[in-house]
């Protein structure tokens, strides 16, 4: 019986609560075991319980290299969630790999305005700001003095779009325009529509997701015409676009690949 665990922030949980339902469903059957535990409250769990695997839909990598140390099999493994979840890290991981992305520093020195500056741990679309002077970027720097941040050119686009990768191959995605913000998120007001990308995209995502080693996550890029922008990586990966959109169940999808990595042990 493979024992695991599924791990959320408490404040996160109930909006996640048919993922949630959906894994405890389909990983309690013959051979497997998994249980909801609260981010917040893992570490006391893992002192009573002995685990085999760990599903984390946190953005705290450090959770993951700690539960690795236990020979626990984490879905994502760390190094996809450190990297998804510092927005920096993410677009020189796109510069490695040459693929189309969003010039990005640490210092806007040579930036016209208007120019983007968001936190390199942001999500949801919230703490992206649209800067049209320096005394916005001031201002902003006071009220989140522990905060990195990195400044991007603002761009005109089409909207962007969602890839979704369950081991590392294409599944679906989603294209969204907010025709009221310059920020695209579903959750923000963006209309949504399924979208089918060029071949040449689905094997840069799908290069992206191997050199990550992910199981499951999204890409975010910027749609610009016919061309595109990697802007970011989401780990956790939000789902209700696509179920809202269509009947791909991208979570038993998941469940399926968990299932057959386990069997690999």
């Amino acid at each position: 019986m493979k024992q695991g665990i599924i791990i959320y922030k408490h404040a996160d949980s109930e909006k996640n609560r048919y993922f949630i339902d959906l894994c405890l469903e389909k990983l309690n059957d013959e051979g497997y075991s998994l249980i909801y535990v609260d981010e917040e409250d893992y570490e006391q769990y893992l002192a009573a319980h002995q685990i085999d695997y760990a599903i984390y839909r946190g953005r705290d990598y450090t959770i993951s290299e700690k539960l690795v140390a236990l020979n626990t099999r984490v879905f994502n493994p760390p190094t996809t969630n450190l990297i998804a979840n510092d927005k920096h890290i993410s677009c020189k991981l796109f510069n490695h790999l040459g693929l189309p992305s969003i010039d990005t520093q640490v210092i806007p020195n040579d930036l016209s305005y208007p120019y983007i500056m968001k936190s390199v741990d942001g999500h949801g679309g919230k703490e992206v700001f649209l800067i049209n002077d320096e005394s916005k970027r001031l201002r902003l720097l006071a009220k989140y003095p522990n905060k990195k941040f990195i400044y991007q050119p603002f761009i005109s686009n089409d909207g962007d779009l969602r890839i979704y990768l369950v081991n590392q191959k294409y599944v679906a995605s989603v294209a969204r325009h907010n025709s009221k913000d310059f920020r695209h998120n579903f959750s923000l007001g963006g209309d949504i529509v399924l979208y089918h990308p060029s071949e040449k995209l689905i094997k840069e995502a799908e290069m992206l997701a191997q050199e990550l080693k992910a199981d499951f996550i999204g890409i975010d890029l910027f749609l610009i015409g016919e061309k595109y922008l990697f802007n970011e990586i989401e780990d956790p990966v939000g789902c209700r676009m696509l179920y809202k959109l269509s009947d791909i169940d991208i979570i038993s999808l998941f469940v399926d690949h968990i299932k057959r990595e386990l069997s690999k042990e």
